[in-house]
């Protein structure tokens, strides 16, 4: 009689080293989430006229949102690739601190 084949254990499976997450990818996650969260709950924190909205700021802050989600959820892209650069922490960072510079002051 032959016995059913257990899978690995516990011990075994942390020994060995996965692949890395992307460095940041928890900071991101936070921050397009935490952005997400301000503009949703409170929008006038944007502008409290909707005549005065920037909407050109406010696609600015739409997009690095999206790039910021896009690196703290998203898939692990191939070097090389423009997804890569796209959803690299500098570039999503560095356009959500302008975007909400820009819409702050």
């Amino acid at each position: 009689m032959e016995t059913a084949e257990v899978g690995p254990r516990l011990s075994d499976l942390l020994r060995e080293r996965g692949p890395r997450a992307p460095r940041g990818q928890n900071i991101s996650l936070f921050l397009g989430l935490a952005s997400t969260l301000l503009l949703a709950l409170d929008p006038a924190l944007v502008d409290t006229s909707l005549a005065g909205l920037r909407h050109t700021e406010l696609l600015l802050l739409v997009i690095a949102i999206a790039l910021c989600l896009l690196h703290g959820l998203g898939p692990v892209f191939r070097p090389g690739t423009p997804g890569r650069w796209l959803a690299h922490p500098f570039t999503a960072w560095s356009l959500l601190t302008l975007a909400w510079w820009k819409l702050l002051h």
